[in-house]
C-alpha cells in the first residue's frame, strides 16, 4: 500500500459533501484498494472487475458491494446492530492508471419506501 491523497464528492439524496483525506492505496492490473479514515471510522473500497466493494467499520458499520444493474444484499450495523441493506446501482464506473485511480459511483440504498439516492465521485492519487 502507498500512500495517496483522496479527494471525494458524495451525495445523498442532493446533499453535497466534498472532502479530501489521507490514505493509502494499492493499485494493480486487475484492481485496486483504497483506504483511508473518515472522522474516526477505518473505509476500504475494493474495485474488482464488474464490482466495487465499501467496507467501513466506526461508529456505524457499512458493508456493500455495487454492480452495475443488480440488487444487492448488504449489511448496515449501528449501535451493535446489525442489520440486511440492499443496494440498487445504476452507475459503477472507475479508471486506473499508473498513480491515480478515479470512480463514479451511483446507487440507490433501499430502504423502507423510498430509496435513498447515493452518488460518490472518488479521485484518488499515489503522492510522490
Amino acid at each position: 500500500m502507498k500512500a495517496c491523497e483522496l479527494t471525494i464528492a458524495s451525495s445523498a439524496d442532493g446533499q453535497e459533501n466534498n472532502f479530501t483525506r489521507k490514505g493509502e492505496m494499492e493499485l494493480s492490473a486487475f484492481g485496486a484498494k483504497v483506504c483511508y479514515l473518515d472522522e474516526g471510522a477505518s473505509v476500504c473500497i475494493y474495485f474488482q472487475g464488474e464490482t466495487v466493494t465499501i467496507d467501513r467499520q466506526g461508529d456505524y458499520t457499512l458493508k456493500i458491494s455495487l454492480q452495475h444493474g443488480v440488487v444487492s444484499e448488504g449489511v448496515l450495523g449501528i449501535g451493535g446492530n446489525e442489520g440486511i441493506i440492499h443496494t440498487l446501482a445504476h452507475k459503477v464506473a472507475y479508471s486506473i492508471n499508473e498513480n491515480s485511480l478515479l470512480a463514479t459511483l451511483h446507487y440507490d440504498l433501499l430502504i423502507g419506501d423510498e430509496p435513498q439516492k447515493m452518488k460518490l465521485r472518488i479521485l484518488a492519487r499515489i503522492k510522490n
